[in-house]
């Protein structure tokens, strides 16, 4: 009986949530010195911005920036990043609210100009409607000193930010280089997977090397979810590249892959599709809740699931203080000139670190910053410190130099320091797409042409509002009238009346190259016309319903089964 009652409760769970289909809140937590940032981030995209330093006259003296956004999921103890490198890099941090700065001032933006028709709504807003290299402290390098073991030359060793990293080469006449490298990893603490191997013969076969980091034993930078602080790698090469080879050895399905390249011109996919999406499957009134659906959609309709949408190629001009504004130079200048005319005494570096820390506690370094200034009884840790300074204030000793010297280098400076990578290029092009393991089979390139044409993120269209007074505006009758031709109609702003599946994804499908020149693959526009000529599938039908409910009854059946089983 109580099997069978448990049976019941979780299939009455199942039911529920198939019913409500909501989301559990979460919170962030927030106090004192300390601040959640991990909410704040995307945590379901890989995040690069490559700054594309070319050469004209001497194509081979190029370098390729890379600011990269590292994301895990796993104790962090046991974190590990591997990748292919064509020479030596310089090896730098920067900060993870550059990505969150630089994500929010190049999101998407879908306006909708509004229009009235009939008599006034009980309720109107507004007419517009949006819808939605002092880097970092380092030890002594090894550079210099390259020491070989066997197959294995370690050209670096050194140590970053909250990393310690190693770049290796590897003997090419070694009976199986790859597992010469995974083997030699393993030995020294990298915890890489036994199948990285089978993804690293194309680069060692290159002779490329291996750049490999792991977190610094002790460092208090990351949790067990999460992203920890991204690394600025500066190498030479004549054009960006993902190695998304080794990524697929642990990727998630439908993984978020967002890249930012700055150069001379706008950007685009050497060796994947550029994707155009139909704006008809967009929930314009709320872009964000379909969004990612239909840019996964959409890169399944590429070839061999491989594709990019440009979602903005515009002049770096208007993103010159979008990392590091105005504000934070002003406030950073006048905080150093208070404050380095003080008294070095405890209780003017504690509210030091008070001030500082309503500006900069969601940035990176500053609780390292915070730990390396000040002292603190035996009973009392940076947490306790850092939760409720207040209750510890006469307790503790803070060294007001140093702690100037350390937010200097460790918090203000990568994040400026990334904001001037970004301006030293006249163009900045962001695209986006989402990709499963089997289909990360190459290497995205990116390459600039000076005949592409610019891209804006900020979608627009003209919606007409059908109203009168027994509705509200939100529960009114509406019709969009999208710029690329044809038209949506919908009954309030909750439920957007066609999901993925109902038309193609893409209204096109083209592989571009040099000199502007376009192969287009498929042209979807005339079926995405005929398609909303008809008007959407009314889900409220019975017939509609009853396949839903045989669909769920399934489900059910085969869920009651599994339970009975186990």
């Amino acid at each position: 009986m109580a099997r069978l009652l448990q049976h019941t409760t979780l299939l009455t769970s199942i039911l529920t949530c198939i019913i409500h289909l909501h989301s559990i809140p979460t919170s962030n937590s927030c106090g004192g010195f300390w601040c959640n940032n991990n909410l704040r981030l995307n945590q379901a995209a890989e995040n690069i911005l490559f700054i594309q330093n070319q050469n004209k006259t001497h194509p081979l003296e190029s370098t390729v920036t890379a600011v990269v956004q590292i994301l895990y999921d796993g104790p962090s103890e046991r974190f590990a990043w591997l990748l292919p490198v064509p020479t030596e890099p310089e090896v730098d941090v920067s900060s993870n609210e550059a990505f969150v700065r630089l994500m929010s001032s190049t999101d998407p933006q879908f306006v909708l100009e509004e229009h009235w028709k009939g008599d006034n709504c009980q309720f109107v807003p507004d007419k517009k409607n949006k819808g939605g290299d002092v880097m970092a402290t380092t030890e002594e390098s090894s550079a210099g000193t390259e020491e070989s073991e066997e197959d294995v030359t370690v050209i670096k060793a050194d140590s970053v930010g909250p990393y310690d990293y190693v770049l290796i080469t590897i003997n090419p006449d070694a009976e199986s280089p790859a597992k010469v490298a995974v083997d030699w990893l393993q030995k020294n603490e990298y915890d890489v997977f036994d199948s990285t191997a089978t993804v690293l013969d194309p680069y060692l076969e290159k002779q490329m090397m291996l750049l490999a980091f792991r977190l610094t034993k002790g460092s208090d930078d990351a949790a067990d979810v999460g992203s920890i602080r991204p690394v600025v790698l500066t190498y030479k090469s004549e054009k960006p590249m993902i190695p998304l080879l080794p990524t697929a050895v642990a990727a998630n399905d439908d993984m978020g892959i967002r890249v930012w390249v700055a150069s001379d011109h706008p950007v685009y996919p050497v060796n994947y599709n550029s994707l155009v999406l139909n704006e008809a499957l967009i929930h314009w009134f709320d872009w964000r809740s379909t969004y990612n659906d239909v840019v996964t959609a959409a890169a399944n309709e590429a070839e061999d699931g491989q594709g990019f949408v440009t979602e903005l190629a515009l002049s770096t001009a208007s993103y010159k203080d979008a990392i590091f504004s105005v504000n934070d130079e002003e406030w950073w200048k006048n905080f150093q000139e208070r404050y380095v005319k003080m008294e070095p005494t405890d209780s003017n570096g504690f509210d030091a670190i008070q001030e500082a820390s309503w500006t900069v506690r969601f940035w990176d370094g500053w609780r390292e910053t915070v730990a390396a200034s000040v002292l603190f009884p035996k009973d009392v840790s940076l947490d306790d410190f850092g939760t409720s300074p207040f209750l510890y204030q006469d307790q503790v000793q803070v060294n007001l130099t140093t702690f100037l010297q350390l937010l200097e280098i460790n918090v203000v400076i990568p994040l400026k320091h990334t904001q001037d990578l970004l301006n030293r290029q006249p163009h900045l092009t962001r695209m986006y797409t989402t990709m499963s393991a089997w289909e990360m089979t190459q290497d995205p390139v990116f390459d600039s042409d000076e005949l592409l044409p610019q891209v804006s993120n900020v979608h627009t269209a003209n919606i007409t509002v059908h109203c009168n007074n027994d509705v509200t505006y939100w529960e009114a009758q509406w019709t969009i009238h999208l710029s690329g031709g044809g038209n949506i109609t919908g009954v309030g702003r909750q439920f957007w009346p066609y999901l993925v599946g109902d038309m193609p994804a893409t209204s096109k499908v083209e592989q571009l190259s040099y000199m502007g020149a376009s192969n287009v693959i498929r042209d979807n526009q005339d079926e995405i016309l005929r398609t909303l000529e008809k008007g959407p599938i009314d889900r409220t039908s019975g017939s509609y319903r009853s396949c839903l409910c045989v669909c769920v009854g399934k489900l059910l059946i085969v869920a009651s089964f599994l339970f009975l089983i186990f």
